[in-house]
């Protein structure tokens, strides 16, 4: 197969990416090709316009940063540079996720174990994908990649900006592999909707990101237009991956920072730090006194039933309200946080990380409109549209718990 892609000079969009490798095998012409830029107005443009079909039988697609891969058919060997790109994968084909996926980052299993846990129940073979390690760590090589023979290789914006720093981009560009780039991570709200287009053209699933793509939009626009006329904006704290990390990680601009802005909320962070994450002390973060706290958690801790060394807000597949619950009261034991008003006045919440690099992260938006605004958002209910999606997307159920509150 031959690629003729194309390295974009100004790019709208900071995103993920993905990059595409042709197999020597085959009548050995070179599979590095020629670049051009396709930089768009939107992301709305780049959703409807990211990917067309040569008339020539030609695939093109064209990623949130303006630039553009052409396949001269569709790739049959994938690798996902982050194993949790199986979060859209699922979307786009229930029946097999993991068609045409010849390795994965090894990121899966640790930061969803219960998710991985499920897809293997549901899915044997993800167990035995080979892993390629994790690009941001350093410990991809390109020679490992090659290896695999594929014909596309899937990363994230954030991954790819680390390969710029160590140079791994440089190795890419002289091993002859292409990329392009797709988000879900650094700018969901902009990136969402493209990444599922260049993934659906990739991936040979066009119609299904169509569909998704549709209700998507659908949710986040209901969300926009029931805050648009709000008086005031309630001052909101993300507590990243809380109990994980240091007291207190936060993101401005950026993730589910994001998130909190659109859904009618006023982001700490954006007034505090500098970068699209940082730390925030719980000295200023009591000085500050949000009137909402969102933390997020997952189930990292090998033994849940168990006293942790680092203690962590426990959501996800498989976890119960009230192991929830009071992980999430466990979080108010970190020093000086026993000053904070939110959590006593019942606006403590706790949602499961894994929204942040997720497609499904439309439901986590309904949910935090929801707390912000619950009175916008009354007739709303993210728990039911997650089991609903996770029916529809997903050989399992949703069972588990997703989202929490202090009461």
């Amino acid at each position: 197969m031959k690629t003729r892609h194309t390295a974009a000079g100004t790019a709208l969009f900071a995103t993920a990416l993905v990059l595409t490798a042709c197999s020597g095998a085959g009548d050995g012409d070179d599979a590095a090709g020629t670049t051009e830029n396709a930089a768009t107005e939107s992301g709305t443009t780049a959703a409807t316009s990211a990917t067309r079909a040569a008339a020539d039988g030609q695939i093109t697609i064209t990623d949130v940063e303006g630039r553009t891969v052409t396949f001269d058919s569709l790739p049959e060997r994938i690798i996902l540079g982050e194993g949790r790109g199986i979060f859209a994968t699922a979307i786009l084909d229930r029946e097999d996720p993991l068609d045409k996926v010849v390795a994965m980052g090894s990121d899966l299993r640790a930061a969803a174990p219960a998710y991985f846990d499920n897809l293997v129940a549901a899915y044997p073979k993800a167990g035995e994908v080979p892993e390629i390690g994790n690009i941001a760590k350093g410990d991809v090589t390109v020679e490992n990649l090659i290896s695999h023979d594929p014909d596309a290789l899937v990363i994230t914006a954030d991954h790819y900006d680390a390969a710029k720093t160590t140079g791994m981009l440089d190795k890419l560009d002289a091993a002859g592999i292409t990329y392009i780039v797709t988000d879900f991570r650094q700018h969901p709200m902009t990136n969402t909707t493209v990444s599922v287009t260049a993934l659906g053209e990739l991936f040979g699933r066009k119609d299904a990101a169509e569909s998704f793509n549709e209700e998507w939009n659908g949710v986040v626009e209901r969300v926009k237009e029931r805050v648009a006329d709000v008086d005031r904006k309630p001052s909101t704290f993300l507590w990243r991956a809380a109990g994980l990390k240091d007291c207190c990680n936060t993101v401005a601009k950026a993730n589910l920072g994001e998130m909190i802005s659109l859904a009618g909320g006023d982001n700490l962070a954006d007034h505090i730090i500098d970068t699209e994450s940082g730390d925030i002390t719980a000295e200023k973060l009591i000085d500050e006194q949000p009137e909402i706290i969102i933390a997020t958690g997952g189930t990292w801790a090998k033994q849940n039933d168990k006293p942790q060394a680092v203690p962590h807000v426990d959501l996800g597949y498989g976890v119960s309200p009230d192991t929830s619950r009071d992980t999430l009261k466990g979080l108010l034991d970190t020093p000086g946080l026993n000053e904070l008003n939110a959590p006593g006045e019942g606006r403590f919440y706790g949602v499961w990380h894994q929204f942040y690099d997720s497609p499904f992260n439309y439901i986590a938006l309904e949910q935090f409109g929801k707390w912000i605004h619950p009175d916008k958002f009354s007739d709303i209910d993210p728990v039911a549209d997650l089991r609903d999606a996770n029916s529809r997307y997903l050989p399992f159920t949703a069972d588990g718990t997703f989202f929490i509150g202090v009461n």
